[in-house]
């Protein structure tokens, strides 16, 4: 209860003193709300000081310990900076799983100049801190990042990623290794070889080739037995696994929550008066229906299922708000969620993308990361779903698998809670 302070008008005591006996009281609750956040943050910045590799212990199996050695020795040897950060990135947790956030929170109390390779994913994102507002300062984090992804197409192990990371950002001039892999990953996608088996089209005599497979079966067989084992691949380790199936449980959580607050909602609202209320009515009612349909199957279906849960009820929200002010529901009304990753929210804007090796572009709703990164000409953090045993972007899922594939989420047509209560829910097989 706030305190009157205009001129002429007096409180009694025990009124001013009782707020502040209730602000004192509060004030330790906001103040553990804090330490969470604080303490993790201190206890990364306190093991940075010691090492500029941290790694957290549920990625020590991953990470081999000689992995870690020359990754330190290599930033060590090279007098920068340079630092790299593997801890699980969740949605809900002290920076909402997101590696920027965790970087600036731990520099914050590292202090100084720091270029941060932190692992969101599989992948890592690097930060260059702190921010210069001219961009004069040096980069070497963010392409390091980013080039350590195109050096390994997408598909190396953490290890692997991380030697390439540190290895770029130590080096001369990142920026000029990135545009270097970027430029002959989008070469080995474009380019084909001529009809006879080579890029001039010259004819390959049969033995040649008999020879040539020969040779490469008896080399892959002899590095097959000499070669040393190698620690296992993220995707394959349960680390990995139990980071995402805790993000998974986390939405479904939300998922859950959200279908009954938004259920109580639509059950508590007035009838709508006029045909336009009534059709946006009908439109929350048919979305939230269509919510309702796929929670159902959530066991058996994908992450995407558990995005897809969550955009059908920001529709049926969009849909009561539009019958709230008595308005017909249109496209207009709609929030459009980041086609690249509903996740990121729908402060988006339209963007033309086109993607790596690709010759035509679309014009899509994306949040700003991902429209920076499009204009950058690399990856955005696009959803990840299985897809045929591998982790692969949601929308290169064939369209007639997918229903999110073939509609953005929405994004890309406005019949998505028509195609889900037809049963289109995601082309389970």
């Amino acid at each position: 209860m706030p305190v009157d302070t205009r001129p002429g008008i007096r409180r009694p005591l025990g009124l001013l003193i009782s707020p502040l006996i209730v602000l004192l009281c509060l004030a330790p609750v906001s103040a553990h709300a804090e330490s969470t956040t604080s303490s993790s943050a201190e206890t990364i910045a306190n093991a940075l000081r010691e090492s500029p590799v941290y790694v957290d212990p549920v990625y020590s199996t991953v990470l081999s310990e000689e992995t870690r050695e020359e990754a330190v020795a290599t930033i060590e040897e090279s007098g920068l900076p340079v630092r790299v950060v593997l801890t699980p990135l969740l949605s809900g947790d002290d920076w909402d799983g997101d590696a920027s956030a965790l970087a600036a929170a731990v520099h914050d109390r590292m202090g100084g100049a720091g270029h941060y390779l932190v692992l969101e994913g599989d992948s890592f994102q690097g930060q260059d801190l702190p921010p210069s507002v001219d961009g004069s300062s040096e980069l070497r984090a963010h392409y390091a990042a980013l080039a350590s992804s195109y050096a390994t197409e997408f598909d190396g192990t953490v290890g692997e990623r991380m030697e390439r990371a540190v290895e770029f950002a130590v080096s001369d001039d990142p920026e000029a290794v990135y545009e270097e892999y970027v430029s002959a990953y989008e070469d080995s996608r474009v380019a084909a070889p001529g009809p006879s088996g080579n890029a001039d089209g010259a004819t390959v005599w049969p033995w040649a080739l008999g020879t040539g497979a020969l040779l490469i079966l008896l080399v892959g067989g002899y590095l097959l037995w000499t070669r040393r084992p190698t620690a296992p691949s993220m995707p394959q380790h349960a680390a990995f696994a139990n980071a995402s199936q805790a993000r998974r449980e986390s939405l479904e959580r939300q998922a859950e929550r959200e279908l009954i607050e938004v259920g109580e909602r639509l059950g508590a609202m007035e009838p709508a008066t006029g045909t336009d209320a009534s059709l946006s009515l009908g439109r929350a009612l048919d979305a939230h229906d269509a919510a309702r349909r796929v929670a159902e199957h959530l066991e058996e279906g994908s992450l995407a299922d558990v995005v897809g849960v969550l955009v059908l009820l920001d529709l049926a929200e969009d849909g009561l708000a539009a019958a709230g002010r008595g308005r017909r529901w249109s496209g207009a009304d709609r929030r459009r969620h980041c086609y690249a990753n509903p996740l990121h929210g729908t402060g988006t804007t339209d963007t033309d993308w086109r993607q790596l090796g690709a010759t035509r572009s679309v014009r899509v709703p994306l949040c700003g990361g991902c429209a920076k990164a499009v204009r950058a000409r690399t990856r955005p953090a696009a959803l990840q779903v299985e897809h045929e045993g591998r982790s692969v972007p949601y929308y290169e899922v064939p369209a007639e698998e997918s229903v999110w594939a073939a509609t953005g989420f929405g994004s890309l047509s406005d019949d998505l809670v028509e195609r889900i209560l037809r049963g289109e829910r995601s082309g389970r097989r």
